[in-house]
């Protein structure tokens, strides 16, 4: 266990001494730069160029992840409180997981602006996900518990507010953790649509121009703001359910 770090920290270190000799003697193409030019190239562009862009990235992924999360839970709600809506709601989440999100955005920013196409496809990014590991973890809820409550004299309401709520909880902060990095995706695909600020729209710049340095940087920006939110609710998941992290730590 104690060289599993090490062996990683050397994977990295070879990744990067590949990519930097392939970038530099150009045996990949011109599209493949260095690390250290484009670290170089994120340093010049500084706060000035991606302090005006990585708000309004964050702005529209924050408001497609917060409203495409909870239409998600509320419809996985709707799903275990009235049965004969699940194939509908199903379907419909189907549907926006398998309709490519290159394919929506044209639709959406001939309907919204700039900003409301990427929060739109932030919120289709994570809808599907959600509202599938909702409803399971809903499911999940112990049966002896479920007619403790209906013997009290509890209904359907009340089972799924204090039973099958609290059971879902561990499921629905997974795939909050993992709606992060899509919800900010959708946002930037969005913003290749005609936007003039935000990361995505700084990218279609960027590759326009052959600016290949900073085409990487910004990508690379992007993974790291992802990363950074990733963690973020993965320690929020593990304060709020210490005990599904001790399960899955213990299995």
């Amino acid at each position: 266990m104690s060289a599993a770090p090490a062996l990683r920290t050397a994977g990295t270190a070879l990744v990067l001494l590949a990519w930097q000799a392939a970038g530099a003697t150009g045996v990949m193409g011109p599209a493949i730069a260095p690390p250290t030019r484009i670290v170089s190239g994120m340093l010049s562009d500084g706060a000035a160029f991606y302090g005006a862009h990585i708000p309004i990235t964050l702005q529209s992924a924050a408001a497609g992840y917060l409203w495409g999360n909870l239409i998600a839970i509320a419809c996985a709600a709707t799903v275990i409180a009235v049965p004969w809506l699940e194939k509908v709601i199903l379907h419909v989440g189907i549907a926006s997981a398998c309709i490519p999100l290159i394919a929506v955005a044209p639709i959406l920013a001939a309907m919204f602006s700039g900003p409301g196409t990427s929060a739109i496809m932030a919120g289709l990014s994570v809808f599907f996900t959600t509202l599938v590991s909702t409803v399971n973890g809903l499911r999940q809820a112990a049966r002896t518990s479920q007619d403790l409550v209906r013997a009290y004299g509890g209904g359907r309401y009340l089972v799924l507010r204090k039973v099958q709520s609290p059971a879902a909880l561990p499921g629905i902060l997974t795939a909050l953790r993992i709606a992060v990095p899509a919800a900010l995706l959708g946002t930037v695909i969005g913003e290749f649509m005609g936007q003039e600020r935000g990361l995505g729209a700084a990218l279609v710049v960027a590759q326009q121009t052959s600016d290949v340095e900073r085409t990487w940087g910004i990508t690379l920006v992007c993974a790291t703001v992802a990363l950074i939110a990733f963690l973020g609710v993965g320690l929020v998941e593990r304060l709020a359910t210490p005990w599904a992290a001790r399960a899955r730590e213990a299995s």
